[in-house]
């Protein structure tokens, strides 16, 4: 599995593609650190899931998801954000968004939501 990272914070950019390439069925994963990078790289590389920063240093990030939805279906989309509120995580589930999590606190579901994805002798749903 292919994942593509898009955080701003150069620190959990590293960390969570550290943590990321670690997990069982993950090949490959970049990581951009706003919306011109993200827009670049997904096309380029082409990935699976995207793990998705709510705000980047050249904008708000939840116009990429149905930009990055309409160009690949299959695709999912985590977003990870420590700005967590409910208008936030609404925002992006309607704009196509499978997951929202707070960096704060939910760090490590993530993890764990991507481990469930990648994981090779476990049939993938779709959310």
């Amino acid at each position: 599995m292919k994942i593509l990272v898009v955080e701003h914070s150069e620190l959990i950019r590293i960390r969570l593609a550290r943590q990321i390439g670690t997990i069982l069925g993950v090949n490959q994963v970049i990581a951009a650190l706003d919306r011109v990078q993200a827009q670049r790289l997904f096309t380029e590389m082409q990935p699976a899931l995207i793990v998705l920063d709510l705000h980047l240093p050249d904008g708000d990030s939840v116009p990429l998801i149905p930009q990055f939805k309409s160009k690949n279906k299959d695709l999912k989309i985590a977003v990870l954000t420590n700005d967590a509120t409910d208008y936030n995580r609404q925002r992006c589930l309607r704009a196509g968004a499978g997951w929202f999590f707070d960096k704060s606190t939910e760090f490590e579901q993530l993890l764990e939501q991507l481990r469930r994805l990648s994981d090779p002798t476990t049939t993938r749903r779709a959310p």
